[in-house]
């Protein structure tokens, strides 16, 4: 399982772009990426259908991300919350795809996975020789919860002031920009594996 590496800005990058132009260039990318799949003939699989629909759900994800840096002012706290969702319904689509049995994508359809994302992540590691585990889950993976289920790291940042606002600093605003748009590449090239070109 090969997928190529997002045609992202880089880290250097970043310090020479502002936050909207950054923001602005992702928005491009991801009408890109969705202009891109439009069309596409799926596989007749079911496999291939429930994937895509996880991948699918994934783009909405990183959309919303998107959508809430926009507003003004933005939603920064449910953009990060969004973050861990995003990866998940990757990770589950890849599992999906190249781990489940036949059997386990029909029971994950009716009933879900008793596989938790740890364990999900070391069988696609240990399959497609890929570093999910250590690279996502041992170092993000409480960082992630923490944001989404209202954690230490999402009300740190609510404390920042005297007031209760949020006060995200740009570099994470930045990071979370570019991890959103590295998950939605990863996607697409899921779900290009298992289309055609119409």
């Amino acid at each position: 399982m090969l997928y190529k590496k997002a045609l992202y800005l880089t880290d250097s990058s970043l310090e020479h772009k502002g936050l909207d132009l950054y923001l602005s260039k992702a928005i491009d990318k991801a009408n890109d990426l969705a202009t891109r799949l439009n069309g596409r003939r799926m596989n007749g699989d079911y496999r291939s259908k429930v994937a895509a629909a996880c991948f699918a759900v994934s783009q909405q994800h990183h959309n919303s991300i998107l959508i809430l840096l926009s507003r003004n002012p933005s939603l920064q706290a449910t953009a990060f919350a969004l973050l861990r969702p995003l990866v998940e319904s990757i990770i589950r689509g890849l599992w999906l795809l190249h781990i489940a049995t036949v059997a386990q994508v029909e029971e994950y359809v009716k009933l879900g996975t008793k596989l938790d994302m740890a364990s999900m992540m070391k069988k696609l590691d240990s399959k497609a020789g890929l570093t999910a585990y250590k690279s996502i889950y041992k170092s993000n993976w409480s960082a992630l919860s923490a944001y989404t289920h209202t954690g230490e790291l999402q009300v740190q940042r609510w404390l920042k002031t005297n007031d209760i606002e949020p006060s995200y600093p740009e570099t994470e605003i930045l990071e979370l920009i570019r991890l959103s748009g590295l998950a939605a590449e990863l996607a697409f090239q899921a779900v290009a594996a298992i289309t055609s070109e119409h």
